[in-house]
């Protein structure tokens, strides 16, 4: 059965709460990131932008925002690389050039993994630092 259709059905029967199943604009979680001076596997072509995390379905969302775009969408992160270009489509002007996905994966691996830790905070946090 489609995960959103079971996610429905529980929501439905008073098993999981509305809230966890579709998230308002208070659930994001978010913490500004920057390209550290000579870092050289940075993924992004921007040089700054927010990270932020929701859980949606029962599961951590991670999404990156550049700073220095008037781009409307939030970018998704995901090592499921199918997953990432199919919520992304049409969004070619955020990740910074590439060789292969396998360099791909390595340069994002560390922002999901951070992103999914902004998710243990509060609905609503706003980490400033590197403090994840």
């Amino acid at each position: 059965m489609h995960g959103a259709l079971v996610a429905g059905l529980l929501m439905t029967a008073g098993v999981v709460p509305a809230g966890e199943m579709i998230p308002g604009p208070g659930d994001f979680r978010f913490q500004t990131i920057h390209k550290a001076a000579g870092e050289k596997e940075w993924p992004f072509v921007a040089e700054s932008g927010m990270l932020s995390c929701i859980k949606m379905f029962g599961q951590r969302a991670v999404y990156f925002m550049p700073e220095e775009t008037d781009s409307a969408r939030a970018f998704n992160l995901d090592v499921d690389i199918f997953s990432m270009s199919m919520v992304n489509l049409g969004m070619t002007n955020i990740l910074a050039p590439y060789d292969d996905t396998t360099q791909l994966i390595h340069r994002i691996a560390p922002f999901v993994t951070m992103g999914q830790r902004l998710c243990d905070q509060d609905p609503g946090t706003f980490v400033t630092g590197p403090e994840l």
